[in-house]
């Protein structure tokens, strides 16, 4: 079985100074809070991937480097691709997953909006349309290579965002 966990970067400043490009925007304090609390729940359920990739942008970066801390994986080995910021397509993205991906069986993914909300819609049987900052969704596939996944084919393990767990 081969498992997707697709995340949306955490929360992050707002862009007024026009000079600062959007690539370059980074995560606010409560991004880093919201990012914490989704990768220790992720810990919490034993959902631990073996190969980090993310979108070369600094805030999905910043997100991506939270989540290695605390799920106990190397910062060195995230993979960055600039693809994730640039846009996809679903096909696209399992290709490739099946080309990087094939010694691992779970793997993570962090990405932007709208790309990762649509990415989420089209690998799974379920109808999710809520997308805030650090959703997260752990989907399950019924293959035993990635090259085996298929759009609309994914059944949802798990579906969080941060305030799910704050009162």
């Amino acid at each position: 079985m081969k498992k997707l966990i697709l995340v949306r970067h955490a929360k992050t400043e707002q862009v007024y100074d026009y000079s600062k490009s959007d690539f370059d925007r980074k995560l606010m304090p409560r991004g880093h809070k919201d990012s914490v609390i989704i990768a220790e729940q992720l810990k919490a359920k034993s959902i631990l991937p073996s190969l980090f990739v993310t979108s070369k942008a600094k805030r999905a970066k910043q997100t991506a480097k939270i989540f290695a801390e605390h799920l106990g994986y190397p910062e060195d080995k995230i993979r960055k691709e600039q693809f994730i910021y640039d846009g996809y397509t679903t096909s696209e993205m399992l290709s490739y997953l099946s080309k990087v991906g094939e010694a691992h069986d779970t793997i993570i993914v962090f990405g932007h909006n709208p790309d990762i909300a649509g990415l989420t819609v089209n690998l799974i049987t379920e109808d999710l349309w809520h997308f805030p900052t650090s959703c997260t969704t752990v989907i399950n596939f019924a293959a035993d290579t990635w090259n085996d996944v298929e759009a609309r084919a994914g059944k949802v393990e798990l579906y969080i965002y941060p305030k799910m767990f704050k009162e």
